[in-house]
């Protein structure tokens, strides 16, 4: 029995590595192949790790269109040679949509786990998903609606990320208050965000004069280039690994680039003032692509602004501290802010996502195997 899954970003190694333990755990004798990151390399065989490097937006994949086509190349011949019982991409629209295809042609069964936004940004997508994959194995539960709506099979799982984070006690010991700052994943994305969030926290500092900063970071690479790039007070500033959820727990208020970090922050129960700034080129692209009102997962949920939002020109050190200052000083609107949190969180469903995907997929590793043997 052989599965095929691939991810090419970090928060899709997480989930995909946690996914694969869970197969392996419904049945051990699955042999796990595909693209990841170092997190699912621990589980299986993995060809590249793309998803440490993250290759995504507009206009690093073309920088990479040797490296991706040479992965695409393996695919293609693991396709053909070892004839993989199902193929599980997650999320990367970009890169696995070209596997999907390859897969579809060699009679490979296709369960796509974790939609790409394909619903945020071009909705024609989801057409183009419906012609290759046997089903849909989505963790937020407004998009099963819109695969329904379109006639793709599709299932609601729950949220992973609900299996990652436990239940953490929120009481605060501490009598200082506690920023967050959450740049993204990517060099390109600290670039961004990166000068705005601690210049803003020195602005905050100013009046919570005893106020210190944590910042996550995926890897000691990031931890280097921050600190060799920006000027910092490491008396006041602390990174921590990324998935120091207890650690994370004690923010009071987080400054964080859109994407899955707003979730685990919703999750956690922090409230946040959530920032978007790219290229001139790159945002305005964005802007005709995008279909939805919002950019915060946690905004999306609710269906409102739960949290602030600052984008582009509005993404600027005086705006950020004002509202997170907004926010800690007015204790009806921080709890407030925290009640609806947990309002939205309750929209992801029960923990056990990971575990009824691994079930989905591996009864469909059981039928191609049966109609093999038939």
């Amino acid at each position: 029995m052989k599965i095929f899954v691939s991810a090419g970003d970090p928060s899709g190694d997480l989930h995909g590595s946690n996914l694969i333990k869970e197969i392996k755990n419904q049945n051990p004798v699955v042999e796990v192949f595909g693209f990841g990151g170092s997190n699912m390399a621990a589980s299986a065989v993995i060809f590249d790790k793309i998803a440490d490097k993250s290759i995504i937006g507009f206009w690093e994949p073309v920088k990479n269109i040797p490296r991706l086509n040479s992965n695409l190349s393996i695919a293609k011949n693991f396709f053909k040679k070892d004839k993989p019982d199902v193929f599980v991409p997650i999320d990367y629209y970009g890169f696995n949509i070209h596997l999907v295809r390859e897969a579809h042609k060699q009679n490979i069964p296709v369960i796509y786990f974790i939609s790409p936004q394909v619903w945020a940004t071009r909705k024609g997508r989801i057409n183009e998903l419906k012609k290759y994959i046997k089903k849909m194995l989505v963790i937020y539960p407004f998009e099963k609606d819109v695969y329904k709506k379109e006639g793709v099979d599709c299932e609601f799982v729950g949220n992973p990320l609900l299996d990652v984070i436990k239940k953490i006690p929120t009481s605060k010991t501490i009598n200082y208050k506690t920023i967050g700052i959450m740049p993204g994943s990517r060099i390109q994305e600290i670039k961004n965000h990166f000068p705005f969030f601690i210049k803003a926290f020195n602005i905050i500092s100013k009046e919570f004069k005893d106020a210190k900063v944590i910042v996550p970071v995926f890897s000691e690479e990031i931890k280097e280039y921050i600190r060799e790039n920006f000027i910092l007070d490491f008396g006041k500033l602390e990174f921590i690994k990324y998935n120091n959820y207890e650690k994370r727990a004690e923010m009071d208020i987080c400054i964080t680039s859109s994407g899955t970090a707003t979730v685990e922050n919703m999750i956690l129960g922090i409230p946040m003032v959530i920032v978007y700034k790219t290229s001139f080129i790159t945002y305005n692209i964005a802007k005709l692509l995008i279909n939805v009102s919002y950019i915060g997962m946690v905004n999306i949920l609710a269906g409102k602004m739960v949290c602030p939002e600052l984008i582009q020109n509005k993404a600027n050190p005086v705006n950020i501290a004002k509202e997170c200052l907004r926010i800690l000083n007015n204790k009806t609107a921080y709890q407030n802010m925290k009640n609806e949190l947990e309002e939205t969180k309750r929209l992801l469903g029960s923990s056990g996502a990971t575990e009824r995907a691994a079930k989905i997929i591996l009864e469909a590793v059981n039928r191609k195997q049966n109609t093999v043997n038939s």
